[in-house]
């Protein structure tokens, strides 16, 4: 769970998961919780935050992108001469 919240909170911060991305699967849910409850009870409001919580999480994964170390990348170069 605590790695849960650790993946959560980096994505929620990382600037390349996109800004519609937070907003509708962790802004949707979480105002679906304050929102006037349609179904008495809770279960139906923690169930809606955690599919939006780990829709979130897996969309947010594939859009961060890393870069290892051992990363190298072909560069064409052409010489132009002075004249």
């Amino acid at each position: 769970m605590l790695k849960f919240l650790k993946l959560f909170a980096y994505l929620l911060r990382h600037p390349q998961v996109g800004k519609y991305k937070k907003i509708i699967f962790v802004g949707f849910p979480i105002l679906y919780l304050i929102m006037p409850d349609l179904i008495p009870g809770l279960i139906d409001d923690f169930i809606i935050i955690a599919l939006g919580f780990m829709a979130f999480i897996k969309t947010g994964q594939k859009d961060v992108k890393e870069v290892k170390d051992d990363d190298t990348r072909d560069v064409e170069a052409k010489v132009i001469k002075d004249e």
